[in-house]
């Protein structure tokens, strides 16, 4: 017998709560997590120099994940606790 499993989700239901917003980025510190795949390690490079250089942010800092699974708790409560905002990048 050949089980097939399927990793489509189903849609959320919408809701009328919005996303909170960064009316503005300059001197706040964001976090990049990175599985790094080259590609995303190139990226998270542009990424930094951009974010400082064009938005003015105060620090970029960078997160290990791994490349098959879930980060760990300590690197999720680091990144919530020191980041204004994080980047999720999972390049391939």
């Amino acid at each position: 017998m050949l089980t097939i499993l399927n990793p489509v989700a189903s849609p959320k239901e919408s809701t009328d709560v919005l996303m909170p917003l960064m009316k503005d980025i300059t001197g706040k510190t964001f976090g990049i997590l990175s599985n790094h795949w080259k590609s995303m390690d190139r990226m998270a490079l542009r990424m930094q120099h951009q974010l400082k250089e064009v938005y003015k942010v105060a620090d970029v800092r960078f997160y290990d994940v791994p490349i098959n699974g879930a980060m760990s708790a300590a690197v999720k409560e680091s990144a919530i606790s020191d980041c204004d905002a994080v980047i999720v990048g999972l390049a391939n």
